[in-house]
C-alpha cells in the first residue's frame, strides 16, 4: 500500500509541475483540468489511507511531501500574480467604460431636421 502511495505522489507532483507551467505560460484552461485530475489523485490517496486504517508514512513520502511543500508555494504564488493581473484588467476596462459613458449621450441630440417656415 505504501508503494501505491508513493506513486500516486509521484503522478500529484508531475501534475503540480504541470500546473505551475501552465499558469507561467498563461494557459489558464489548462490549468483548471489539471487541479480536476489532482483532485482525484488526492481522493485515491484518502481512500487507500482508509483502507489501511491509518496514515501512510515512510522516509520517501516525507521526501516528497516536502519537494511537494516548495512547488505549492510556488505555485500560491504565480496564481497571485495571476490574480493580480487580471483585477487591473478588470479596472482598466471598468475607467474605460466610465470615460466612454462620460461622454456619450449627455446631451439630447434631435435627429430631425426642423425648417422655420417665417420669413
Amino acid at each position: 500500500m505504501i508503494e501505491k502511495k508513493e506513486d500516486l505522489l509521484k503522478q500529484y507532483f508531475q501534475l503540480s509541475k504541470a500546473m505551475h507551467d501552465a499558469l507561467v505560460h498563461g494557459e489558464d484552461d489548462d490549468f483548471i483540468s489539471l487541479l480536476e485530475k489532482r483532485e482525484t489523485i488526492i481522493t485515491s490517496i484518502n481512500q487507500l489511507e482508509k483502507k489501511a486504517g491509518s496514515r501512510l508514512m515512510n522516509d520517501q513520502i516525507n521526501q516528497l511531501l516536502k519537494v511537494q511543500l516548495k512547488l505549492e508555494e510556488e505555485i500560491q504564488s504565480e496564481l497571485q500574480n495571476s490574480l493580480e493581473k487580471m483585477a487591473k484588467q478588470v479596472r482598466f476596462a471598468q475607467n474605460e467604460t466610465f470615460l466612454t459613458k462620460q461622454y456619450e449621450g449627455n446631451t439630447p441630440v434631435s435627429k430631425g431636421v426642423f425648417y422655420d417656415q417665417k420669413k
